[in-house]
């Protein structure tokens, strides 16, 4: 396997990482705040993260590459409001959203029809969720900021 391509889906397996333990720091903070909604979408979301690293490595395993797990420095998030809590959700998602595309856009661009297909089985969906919840959060977040705002006067 080519080191580039090596090296990308290693950063990607990072990035899923990374996100993972964002969203169950944010599934804490919810379940703690009283909305179990928003909580059990953010344990879903993180058992995805947690199965799309898993078929990483394994991909990276079959082709002979080597898996690069770095070490996570993930403090524990204050947020001092669900408003708040929800904006870096957010942010995060636009975030995510990014790093998937690129991702998908590097590998459209590779030679490597096996790793095409896995992403393509990995992230189609994804996509197009992360897109519509990062709608949904946004309103969200105007919404809750209208009613502090109102609340305040």
């Amino acid at each position: 396997m080519d080191k580039k391509i090596e090296t990308v889906v290693n950063e990607q397996l990072n990035t899923e990482l990374w996100s993972a333990n964002m969203y169950i720091a944010l599934q804490v903070y919810f379940e703690k705040q009283d909305l179990p909604v928003l909580a059990l979408w953010l344990k879903t979301q993180s058992k995805k993260k947690a199965e799309r690293m898993q078929k990483l490595a394994a991909f990276l395993l079959r082709e002979g590459a080597t898996v690069d797990i770095q070490s996570l420095v993930f403090g524990t998030e204050q947020w001092q409001s669900p408003v708040v809590a929800l904006d870096s959700l957010f942010e995060h998602e636009q975030y995510f959203h990014k790093q998937v595309n690129d991702f998908m856009a590097f590998v459209r661009n590779t030679e490597y029809p096996v790793l095409q297909s896995l992403v393509l089985d990995l992230y189609v969906d994804e996509v197009h969720v992360s897109d519509f919840f990062g709608r949904i959060v946004a309103y969200a977040c105007q919404r809750m900021e209208e009613t502090v705002t109102i609340g305040v006067k």
